[in-house]
């Protein structure tokens, strides 16, 4: 009985051996079990919030799959071809891209240099456009272009309209050297209206805008020179200055003006105008840092352009999207708006619209300025080594908008040719159109610039192919900004003036 106690107490001494490393196995296989259930009612509770018990479908019918997004129609609208000494046989559309500043100076460049080009006793080729789609910075040179002609005739100015005169002596030149995302920052660091309310700093740029390139603050000032009896009614442009409605007695004075924004849900393009608005239902809005709502909104040619702009140049990230609010479904009220880029960098959509819905006009052509800055994409790389994860994803975030910017004169050529309109293209590209020389390995770009514009101011036309190339290189070195510098201005200016002059007999014979 003694040795079976002693071996009892050995394998009880034993098993208290082993005991802790069994306890430990069961201790791990417990955990397991407690982290597998845990893990388990987790992806259960998720199923379980994701299998609804109703379908919320919201739906309002806007624009039903497959059908086609709203677009402008001219013929609800009077025809800029009744504007006095109008060539009733002859429409042009001009489409001027994105691109911010660089866009904005190389688009007046144009503008100015189409100027130049006169058609008839009277005329130029600038005053038979009837027609302006832009998207983000090409607003800028439209806009700045249409508030001239109005300021022409707000102050009673018996000169004939010169935008050149209106540019250099006007302050068209000052407003698109402005650095317009300076207020951006400043209005949101001032302005406590910003942190509360749903104001934000996109419209500390809306402001800016309507102040600067649509000349509200040069009205104002021109109405304190006057004695108060005299002063004309103050007010920021509006859609109803460029468009007038069909039924109206109202005059044509001015080309129709179209800002084009994207659709931040559907990636639709927004054009603005009357009737797009009133297809929209728009009743809400921000204007000059203050909110408009139904009641105070009576008639969609009450809207400011300057909301137009801002919401066409709203880019992604840099830039709150502009909200209108919309009337037309209960629930989702609000119609949110990004850069027109997105949609179409070149507004040439709402461009071919605009031509194709005109009915007077029997011909038609369509300019389209394109200052995109990336130039020809690379088809080889340098590297062996496959693109990184991060990189590729960075890629196709841009994808889809390459890939149309790639076959973009193709399918503009096609579709002209389908409406029967005559494309003429104004971009860099046109700078290197059959020229093959070889621009140096290094551009030095300060003295290569004072050296082109030095020859440009000169001797325009007698500009070698190696220069040109070299002045091609320079203008894709303008980034995208809402801001400029003195010397890119003043490249830009000139190098859509060059671009014109490239092209003028070709221009020159569509009127002929």
């Amino acid at each position: 009985m003694e040795m079976k106690s002693r071996n009892e107490n050995a394998n009880d001494n034993k098993n208290e051996n082993i005991n802790p490393n069994g306890n430990k196995n069961h201790f791990y296989r417990k955990s397991n079990i407690d982290i597998f259930s845990f893990l388990f009612s987790l992806i259960f509770l998720l199923m379980l919030s994701s299998c609804n018990r109703y379908i919320h479908t919201h739906r309002n019918h806007f624009v039903q799959q497959g059908a086609d997004i709203p677009t402008p129609d001219a013929s609800l609208y009077k025809s800029p071809q009744l504007r006095v000494g109008q060539d009733a046989d002859m429409g042009i559309a001009i489409a001027i891209s994105g691109g911010g500043a660089r866009a904005a100076n190389f688009g007046m460049g144009i503008l100015m240099a189409l100027e130049e080009l006169g058609v008839g006793e009277k005329s130029n080729v600038l005053n038979e456009i009837d027609y302006f789609s832009s998207v983000s910075g090409g607003g800028f040179a439209a806009g700045s272009y249409i508030n001239a002609l109005h300021f022409h005739r707000y102050t009673q100015d018996t000169a004939s309209f010169s935008l050149r005169r209106a540019y250099y002596q006007g302050g068209i030149r000052e407003n698109l050297s402005r650095s317009y995302l300076a207020p951006v920052i400043s209005g949101w660091l001032a302005s406590p209206r910003l942190w509360v309310t749903h104001l934000d700093e996109g419209d500390a740029l809306e402001k800016s805008i309507d102040n600067h390139v649509l000349g509200y603050l040069d009205r104002r000032q021109h109405n304190l020179s006057l004695k108060l009896k005299d002063r004309p009614e103050m007010s920021s442009l509006k859609l109803g200055d460029v468009f007038v409605a069909r039924e109206d007695e109202r005059p044509v004075l001015y080309p129709m003006f179209v800002a084009n924004a994207t659709n931040y849900h559907s990636m639709a393009i927004v054009p603005f105008t009357p009737d797009i608005m009133e297809c929209y239902q728009i009743s809400g809005y921000s204007h000059r840092r203050k909110r408009y709502h139904d009641d105070q909104i009576d008639d969609p040619y009450d809207i400011p352009l300057a909301i137009g702009l801002k919401a066409s140049g709203s880019f992604p990230v840099a830039i709150s999207n502009t909200t209108l609010a919309s009337a037309y479904d209960d629930e989702k009220c609000f119609l949110h708006l990004t850069d027109g880029g997105i949609a179409d960098n070149i507004g040439y959509k709402t461009a071919l619209e605009l031509l194709e819905t005109d009915i007077v006009p029997r011909d038609k052509i369509m300019f389209i300025v394109d200052a995109d800055n990336w130039g020809t994409r690379p088809t080889f790389s340098h590297k062996e080594a496959a693109a990184s994860s991060i990189k590729m994803a960075t890629k196709l975030t841009f994808s889809s908008i390459e890939t149309r910017y790639v076959l973009l004169r193709k399918e503009l050529k096609e579709a002209c040719h389908l409406y029967d309109i005559q494309p003429v293209f104004f971009g860099f590209q046109e700078l290197i159109s059959n020229n093959y020389a070889v621009p140096p390995a290094k551009i030095h770009i300060k003295k290569e610039r004072i050296r082109l514009l030095q020859l440009l101011r000169t001797d325009l036309q007698n500009i070698s192919e190696a220069d040109l190339q070299i002045l091609y290189e320079l203008c894709l070195n303008v980034a995208t900004k809402y801001s400029i510098t003195p010397e890119e201005q003043e490249l830009m200016i000139w190098a859509g003036r060059k671009v014109v002059d490239m092209q003028k007999e070709e221009i020159l014979k569509l009127f002929e």
